[in-house]
């Protein structure tokens, strides 16, 4: 893999497994110093088949780059504060961003009509309060660079409601590619791109044990006939990480099969849960 980045450094947030792992994989591979931050810096139960090492550090330190980690909070602002500040001043840089926090934090599903605030507000704060706040503080220092790549996971749940009962994490992800074109257009005059990926079902351990029993009843859904990989977001956030996407701003890729575009939205399956 040829070393697009060799030299920079990129953040990755909720990158102790699964999805965000893969991501910071992908910036070691291609030459970047990676900090991981995460709420759980242990993989527990869900850790990886493939792992090589007890922790994504380890992983990453391995393929020949240094690594930072930081244990916290991502809708704390004194913590993202310092996870950027700490970036810039061990390395000299902060060139990219990749904001993977997102999820539903155990919230659980729920009808619009009826869902307490208290698990609304949650669900959005993780999705789209984690994604304002690493871009603020990111973002400050790519201006001051007048350099850098924000890429932000989306969800195809932001453009099509795939279930009925995540009305907060489809509103927060539908926020979050809103907050891309925003600040697509104050960060362009720096030199910034900011960009999003909209992945669809995408297999990981905790996604699969979720949805072990109905599989596959969503492998009928997406036209290319399987469940996404990691690896398949990950190539998509090497383009919008490198120079490949040099001339690309504001704009939301689907990693999603098809599933958007060619079928309509489900509201059948009502357990889902991350």
């Amino acid at each position: 893999m040829e070393k697009r980045l060799l030299g920079k450094t990129a953040i990755v947030t909720g990158s102790a497994r699964g999805i965000g792992r893969e991501y910071a994989l992908r910036m070691a591979k291609l030459g970047a110093n990676v900090v991981i931050t995460d709420i759980d810096l242990s993989a527990g139960k869900y850790k990886e088949k493939d792992a090589k090492a007890k922790t994504v550090r380890e992983e990453v330190r391995a393929l020949g780059v240094e690594s930072l980690e930081f244990e916290g909070d991502g809708t704390d602002e004194n913590f993202v504060r310092l996870v950027a500040e700490k970036t810039k001043s061990t390395f000299g840089s902060l060139d990219v961003l990749i904001n993977n926090i997102g999820g539903t934090g155990g919230a659980g599903p729920g009808l619009a009509t009826e869902m307490e605030l208290d698990k609304f507000r949650k669900v959005i704060d993780i999705n789209l309060t984690t994604t304002f706040l690493f871009s603020k503080h990111a973002g400050n220092i790519m201006k001051e660079q007048k350099n850098g790549k924000i890429i932000n996971v989306a969800s195809v749940a932001g453009f099509v409601p795939l279930f009925v009962v995540q009305p907060h994490y489809s509103a927060g992800k539908a926020a979050v590619i809103s907050l891309t074109k925003t600040m697509a257009l104050e960060l362009a005059p720096y030199g910034i791109t900011v960009n999003a990926i909209a992945p669809g079902y995408i297999s990981t351990v905790k996604w699969d044990a979720h949805f072990d029993s109905q599989i596959e009843e969503l492998t009928k859904k997406v036209p290319l006939g399987r469940i996404g990989t990691t690896e398949d977001c990950a190539k998509v956030i090497e383009f919008l990480a490198t120079d490949l996407s040099d001339y690309l701003t504001g704009q939301t890729i689907f990693v999603d099969g098809g599933l958007k575009s060619l079928n309509p939205s489900s509201s059948k399956i009502e357990n889902y849960t991350v």
